[in-house]
């Protein structure tokens, strides 16, 4: 494991590892699953939020955003967030495998989201309310596309795991 940080001492500080001395996900990171998630852990937010006595307006806000295209790119999203969850010693195989190719499943939930937002646009074809959260919603899942492909930081996150506690695991 100490080869990991070697590896990393240039370019990560001491307190960007985690108590098993991998590396952190970044904050942007974590963002951007719970944001490619969000057709899963939106409904499970605005239950949340009714109950803890939050205003019905902000949770008729919330409902707004929810959309059932985006299960699918949100179930994607929600596997690499189980990973991110799981990220410990004890971890199944499959959550292992999961988090080995997080980086791909957040590009290919990301431009999935991405397409179809864009085509909610063009089936629309005015700019109207729906459309201009449809390009707005695009431009996020392009930013967060392009981060996740492009960031050294998420490829050497996903690059890490901790050894298992069983090595038949």
């Amino acid at each position: 494991m100490s080869r990991h940080i070697h590896s990393h001492a240039q370019t990560y500080s001491a307190s960007s590892y985690d108590d098993y001395l991998c590396l952190k996900p970044p904050f942007l990171l974590w963002l951007g699953i719970l944001y490619l998630s969000k057709a899963v852990t939106l409904p499970m937010a605005m239950a949340i939020a009714s109950f803890s006595g939050v205003n019905p307006y902000a949770i008729t806000l919330m409902r707004g955003l929810w959309s059932a295209q985006s299960l699918v790119p949100s179930a994607i999203a929600v596997l690499v967030l189980f990973a991110l969850l799981r990220r410990m010693p004890s971890a199944s195989k499959p959550v292992r495998w999961i988090w080995a190719h997080g980086g791909a499943l957040l590009a290919m939930s990301a431009g999935i989201d991405l397409a179809l937002s864009l085509a909610q646009f063009i089936r629309v074809g005015e700019l109207n309310d729906q459309t201009i959260v449809s390009l707005m919603s695009a431009g996020i899942d392009l930013y967060f596309l392009t981060y996740v492909l492009a960031a050294r930081r998420v490829r050497d996150a996903f690059g890490e795991f901790p050894p298992p506690l069983d090595p038949a695991k």
